[in-house]
């Protein structure tokens, strides 16, 4: 974005703040939006003040961080609540989350960012995932088949199971697929924290890899990866799409219902980001019992992850899981059904002290098919 561009968006900002609630109707409970507004409670942490943040470094008014300021700007998930309530409510559209990934990518070519972030990047260059691993996730290809998987970071490293119920749904329902060899981090984490130059070489090099499969669709369990394809990556030719969308399109899947009532959370790349709200509730719906939580789709509330926030803040991620996880329990399920690895993993470990499931789609899928 231009300067010229970005300081318009700033100032047709009247910090009116009322994006950083999902209700104000005066008969109504009036819920919080904002994640990190909500846990740190100074007004820099909410839309407007990193609004404003913004403003005084374009226009010269801050000349050196702080501690202070590198917390306001990267203790946020990137979650897009804030634009979705302002869009809902204003003729304005004001593109927050990007907004705030290029006051990040200014802090980064200031040299003023996380050490945290920093390694993540060395990791990335060392070991071509986010994670700095050096084994490999095991998984059979059918080569030239259309069907390619694009596993991801987390879900090769961090939360496998949700990889291998992909990989046995795709086995039990006879659909020949293909696993990328040599796949590299997308590039998301990157990005998301600023760090836009060492990006080039993951896109290039991923790019060329399903290029060469020659398959026609790639699949996605991770949203963080398919919205980085969808909008950080020139078009390749393929179709791009999540795993609660392949599936959707497949018809009866002879699926056996659980039984259990469960609530399905948001993913903030997959809804917010991606606009993809309907076709993982139909997916689950077909395996449980759906119940409804307070805020959900446009103005769900975060599971506290995205953004780069896990690696550098933990507490505050957990903390934000943990308000989701009382939400469920609220909503009287006995599990809370995610569609992303980043969710699962995060609200997995804020759930374990409160005997509440944790699951992502492709999981009670492939259990359904199991019978």
């Amino acid at each position: 974005m231009e300067r010229e561009e970005i300081l318009s968006a700033i100032y047709h900002c009247v910090k009116c703040k009322l994006c950083s609630i999902s209700s104000f109707h005066p008969n109504e409970e009036w819920l919080p939006l904002c994640p990190s507004g909500r846990f740190y409670g100074y007004q820099a942490f909410y839309a407007p003040g990193k609004l404003e943040i913004f403003r005084e470094i374009l226009e010269g008014e801050i000349s050196e961080p702080t501690e202070g300021l590198l917390k306001a700007v990267y203790a946020c998930t990137l979650c897009g609540a804030c634009y979705e309530k302002c869009k809902q409510i204003t003729s304005v559209e004001i593109s927050l989350p990007e907004l705030f990934e290029e006051l990040r990518e200014e802090l980064v070519k200031k040299g003023w960012f996380l050490d945290t972030h920093k390694n993540i990047a060395e990791k990335i260059k060392e070991t071509r995932n986010a994670y700095g691993e050096n084994y490999k996730y095991e998984a059979k290809s059918f080569y030239g088949a259309d069907v390619l998987y694009f596993i991801g970071c987390t879900a090769r490293y961090r939360v496998p199971e949700i990889a291998d119920a992909m990989l046995k749904i795709f086995d039990k329902l006879a659909i020949k697929y293909q696993v990328m060899e040599d796949e590299w981090c997308c590039g998301s984490v990157l990005l998301r924290t600023g760090q836009v130059g060492d990006v080039k070489e993951l896109r290039e090099h991923n790019i060329e890899e399903i290029k060469n499969s020659g398959a026609k669709t790639v699949v996605f369990t991770c949203p963080g990866c398919l919205m980085t394809f969808e909008k950080n990556y020139p078009d390749m030719g393929v179709e791009l799409v999540h795993s609660s969308q392949f599936l959707t399109r497949l018809g009866d899947m002879k699926v056996k219902k659980q039984g259990m009532e469960v609530v399905y959370h948001d993913p903030c790349h997959l809804g917010r980001d991606l606009g993809i709200y309907e076709e993982p509730r139909a997916v689950l719906k077909e395996v449980a019992d759906v119940k409804e939580m307070k805020r959900e789709r446009e103005q769900a509330w975060c599971c506290g992850s995205g953004g780069g926030v896990k690696s550098a803040f933990d507490d505050f991620a957990l903390w934000s899981a943990g308000e989701r996880i009382k939400e469920a329990k609220e909503a009287g399920a006995d599990a809370l059904v995610s569609a992303c690895p980043f969710c699962k993993r995060n609200l997995r470990e804020a759930a374990e002290k409160e005997g509440t499931e944790v699951y992502d789609v492709v999981e009670l899928v492939n259990r359904s098919l199991e019978g």
